[in-house]
């Protein structure tokens, strides 16, 4: 099993830019011509396909399904088709929006499963035995399911009732070295930035609140990266700012390295999150970080860097800390320098020699 070449089918809700896309484009590239990955989007979207051009051979294609409430007896079948003639050795799904598929597994050619949940909708975020988890409950009881983090883990195993031991948590890993920036030098314009998917749960009109609480006695400016359904929405935001021309919207990145190296503080204002890719970039970029107290983040912060971290509702404190933070170089520089130091638990070597075991294990005990 170690010298063969696994073929690898993922069906993603879709491959817009976001954690999982980008998470997997550094395993195809850090996993290597033994594992040969065909991704397959489920609405049409493959926006992100440049993250994993020319990597090992990996092609992209969509299957884009009907939407309808919950299942459809239409996309199962054609799921059901796309599985039998992939020749694959396993099917890896992501979140709720690829369950579908899940199904057309199990009830068609039974290839090694391995799900994928990196988060959920605020609607999820407070326990409510809903029909999505009942859902899980029953399609992944057998399934091998990753989490990125402590809290989706608690998740799967107490709300899903997945066992424990087929529940496997994997920390996102990154390339470490393509974050590291010169010293920033002193700017006369401090900027805050964010990068992320423009959708409901990353709340970035909160982001635009908070930032003209924090920003309204100097030169700061916002600079937002991302794509999403919210856009027109944080457009409308941003158009009634008293601050709008000191905000940007520059559209998504496949380079997060440049537009990191352009911040001088990273915020995140999400409803729900699990463990932010993009927050570790920013810590291996050396940067501040302000943030919700959301999945694993205050976990993923330096030891001592309480004060950085604040309940979903306290937009007061939070533009309070990043008010200081604007003024305060020296704070600035010594916690961007203890989070560069905390990333390095971060490094990607772990994570592609985890998801390699846990692939090659799912096809042998199939």
């Amino acid at each position: 099993m170690e010298d063969r070449t696994l073929s690898l089918i993922h069906f993603f809700p879709s491959f817009a830019y976001g954690g999982q896309q980008r998470r997997l484009a550094t395993l195809v590239e850090g996993l290597g011509p033994r594992f040969r990955h065909r991704i397959v989007s489920l609405d049409g979207d493959i926006s992100a396909a440049a993250l994993i051009e020319g990597l090992n051979g990996a092609s992209i294609e969509t299957l884009k399904l009907e939407k309808t409430r919950f299942l459809s007896v239409g996309n199962i079948n054609a799921l059901k088709s796309a599985i039998a003639g992939s020749g694959a050795d396993l099917v890896c799904t992501y979140n709720f929006g690829s369950i579908e598929a899940v199904i057309a597994n199990r009830i068609g050619a039974g290839l090694a499963h391995i799900h994928h949940e990196d988060g959920f909708g605020t609607d999820e975020r407070d326990g409510e035995l809903t029909r999505r988890v009942i859902a899980r409950r029953v399609l992944l009881a057998n399934a091998r399911v990753v989490t990125p983090s402590y809290a989706l883990e608690k998740v799967a195993t107490e709300s899903w009732r997945i066992p424990p031991a087929r529940v496997f948590r994997i920390t996102p890993g990154i390339d470490l070295q393509r974050f590291r920036v010169a010293p920033r030098d002193r700017r006369s314009s401090i900027v805050v930035g964010s990068i992320g998917a423009l959708r409901p749960e990353k709340n970035f009109l909160r982001l635009v609140r908070c930032f003209e609480k924090a920003a309204a006695k100097s030169n700061a400016r916002l600079v937002i990266c991302g794509d999403g359904p919210e856009r027109a929405r944080l457009e409308g935001a941003i158009s009634q700012s008293p601050l709008r021309e000191r905000i940007s919207l520059t559209g998504p990145t496949s380079a997060p390295e440049t537009a990191l190296a352009q911040f001088d503080i990273f915020a995140l204002t999400s409803d729900t999150e699990q463990t932010p890719i993009s927050m570790i970039e920013a810590m291996a970029a050396s940067l501040p970080v302000i943030a919700t107290d959301v999945g694993d983040v205050a976990l993923m912060l330096a030891l001592g860097d309480e004060k950085s971290v604040y309940d979903i509702d306290d937009e007061t404190g939070f533009s309070q800390r990043l008010e200081f933070l604007i003024d305060n170089e020296e704070e600035r520089r010594s916690l961007g320098e203890r989070n560069r130091v905390r990333a390095g638990e971060f490094d990607r070597r772990g994570m592609i020699e985890a998801f390699g075991r846990l692939y090659r294990e799912a096809v042998s005990e199939r």
